[in-house]
Order: C-alpha cells, then sequence, then structure tokens
C-alpha cells in the first residue's frame, strides 16, 4: 500500500507540478516526436527510480517495473495527444496511469531494503501519504476536471462578453484554498465550517452577481462552487474512510 501511494505521489508531481505548459503545447503540436514528452517521461523515469530503487534495488525487478511505468506512460500519454484535452480523455487517461501503478505495487511484494523503510517509516506512513496524496489531488487535477465540466458555459460567457475580466488565476486559487479547507473541515468532522465557508463566500459574491444583473454569469459561479464543495467534501470523507482503514490493519 505504501509503494501504490509513493508512486501515486510521484505521478501527481511528475504529472501536475513538474510538467510545464510548453511540454504540453509540444505534446500536443508533435505528438509522439515532441522534445516536450521526452523531458516529461525523463522527469517520471527519474522520480519512479527514486522510489522503486529505495524498495527493491538495483535488480532485475527494479527494471521491469521501472520500464514497465515508464512505457505504459509514453504509451498512454501519446493517445492522449489524439484525442483531444476533453474531459473524457483525462479521466481514461489517468485511470490508466493509475491502473498500471497498481498492478505494478501489486507485483512488488515486499520491499528489500528494510532497514530503509525503518528509517523512513515515521514520515511515510500510509495514513500521512493518503492526506498528502488527497490535497495533491483536490489541487490541479480537480481544477482541470471543473474546468472542463464547466467548458461550453466558460465559452458562452467570453463569446457573449457577459464576463469581467479579474485578477490572473484568482479564480482557480479561489477553488484550491476552497477545497483544502473543505476538505480539513470535513476530516476534522466540522461540517458547520463547510456551511460558514459558502455563506462567507456568497457574501462576497453576492454584490457581484447583483452588479452583472446577468443569471448566466450567476448560474455560472453557481456551478463552480457547487462542484468544487461536492468533490472536496467527497475527498475529505474517503480520506477519512481509507485513514480508518489503514488505521484497523
Amino acid at each position: 500500500m505504501i509503494l501504490f501511494l509513493l508512486l501515486l505521489l510521484v505521478h501527481l508531481v511528475a504529472d501536475f507540478y513538474l510538467q510545464r505548459k510548453s511540454w504540453i503545447e509540444s505534446k500536443v503540436k508533435y505528438k509522439e516526436k515532441s522534445i516536450g514528452l521526452f523531458k516529461h517521461i525523463l522527469t517520471h523515469t527519474g522520480l519512479n527510480a527514486v522510489v522503486l530503487f529505495a524498495y527493491v534495488g538495483l535488480t532485475p525487478l527494479f527494471f521491469g517495473a521501472l520500464l514497465t511505468i515508464v512505457l505504459t506512460h509514453y504509451a498512454i500519454d501519446i493517445w492522449k495527444t489524439y484525442q483531444g484535452f476533453f474531459l473524457k480523455s483525462f479521466l481514461m487517461d489517468q485511470c490508466a496511469h493509475l491502473i498500471v501503478l497498481g498492478l505494478v505495487a501489486t507485483y512488488i511484494a515486499q520491499p528489500d531494503f528494510t532497514q530503509w523503510h525503518i528509517v523512513l517509516s515515521e514520515f511515510t506512513q500510509a495514513q500521512h501519504l493518503l492526506v498528502l496524496a488527497t490535497f495533491l489531488f483536490a489541487w490541479r487535477p480537480i481544477s482541470l476536471i471543473i474546468q472542463l465540466i464547466l467548458r461550453p458555459y466558460t465559452q458562452q460567457m467570453h463569446d457573449e462578453g457577459s464576463s469581467k475580466q479579474g485578477l490572473p488565476f484568482a479564480g482557480e486559487w479561489i477553488g484550491v484554498l476552497e477545497r483544502f479547507l473543505v476538505i480539513i473541515f470535513v476530516m476534522l468532522g466540522q461540517f458547520a465550517g463547510v456551511g460558514f465557508l459558502l455563506a462567507a463566500k456568497s457574501v462576497f459574491r453576492f454584490g457581484d452577481m447583483r452588479r452583472q444583473q446577468d443569471r448566466k454569469l450567476t448560474e455560472y459561479i453557481m456551478l463552480g462552487t457547487l462542484f468544487s464543495v461536492t468533490i472536496a467534501i467527497l475527498l475529505g470523507l474517503l480520506a477519512n474512510y481509507g485513514i480508518a482503514v489503514l488505521a484497523s490493519h
């Protein structure tokens, strides 16, 4: 379980935090011949190599697992470049990566470096890794999912000129902090805090919606907020359930 969570963290960091926008644009334009894709794969190779080396050492199992992860990631990313940036292809792409990581982690039965595992045991407890993975998933992956869900409405807003230009990336950061706070409240069992957060946001947004006199803008803001809060509540509940399951073992 710990190995899978470490591989999951590597995947989230390499896919959503270390991958540059220029690499993504290069992948879309040049497909399998993209230099950006090559750099992205090198990033995954380096990070996964560190995790796998810590568990199995420089053994045939290490090379087999690393090649499996890297080559399948390369193939899946090439497939995605031909599908376009849509919710369906994004979810299929991520699910395929997670399935591969799950299979690799399952195949590797036990780590050989027991002393290394003991040293890091305080920092790599399954509960801690699960919480970290939850917050990483709630940041950019969920932002992208909500962006894709709201894409048809976003296009309408721009076409009709009904939305005013705001601060760069402010909406994304508001959504990220909102989800982080909701997850924290849910994990602490403080559901009243979720209600307070929604009420506070509604107060700040109410003036904007009245000044705009725009029903579409109001519905757009409500959709984004409800999607964000609903997903955050589910992530918080899933994290609590996962921690309870891990604690019982």
